[in-house]
């Protein structure tokens, strides 16, 4: 299994306007880090209701489909989000397939990636902890299987 590590961020923005009628409802911007190869990955949490609607494409209607059969949905405090792949040269965000499920509850992270394009097709069950050192430009929630002091 590759070494992962996601970090989420307060989304300041939460429930802020961008324009008449709409609103900002992402609880936790955050991003997913994978070794070797390194990859990088975007996140926005959205309780499922507001996550399901933002569903576009075929294998998002096919995760929904997926997820539909199985009791996740009914999950209390459960936080959704697709998947966006980051180009850190470019700048890009480009969606890929899969999902990741926040209980936060029972502090667990699922995420599913189904980047082929990357040969990136793995799922993880991590534990989510609350990070010592909060603020400005800090995550306040990590999961991680491997230590960070070993992260290069």
């Amino acid at each position: 299994m590759r070494e992962i590590a996601v970090r989420l961020f307060v989304n300041d923005k939460y429930m802020g306007s961008y324009g008449k009628g709409v609103f900002n409802r992402a609880t936790y911007n955050g991003s997913i880090e994978l070794h070797n190869p390194n990859q990088k990955y975007l996140v926005d949490f959205y309780d499922y209701a507001h996550w399901e609607f933002r569903a576009k494409s075929d294998d998002q209607m096919k995760v929904l489909k997926y997820l539909e059969q199985t009791d996740l949905p009914k999950a209390p405090n459960l936080l959704m989000s697709w998947i966006l792949h980051y180009d850190p040269m470019t700048k890009t965000k480009t969606r890929v397939p899969g999902f990741c499920a926040y209980l936060q509850d029972s502090n667990e992270l699922h995420l599913h990636i189904d980047d082929s394009e990357r040969s990136v097709g793995e799922e993880w069950d991590l534990q989510v902890r609350q990070c010592k050192n909060a603020g400005a430009k800090l995550p306040v929630l990590l999961a991680t299987n491997v230590a960070l002091e070993n992260w290069q």
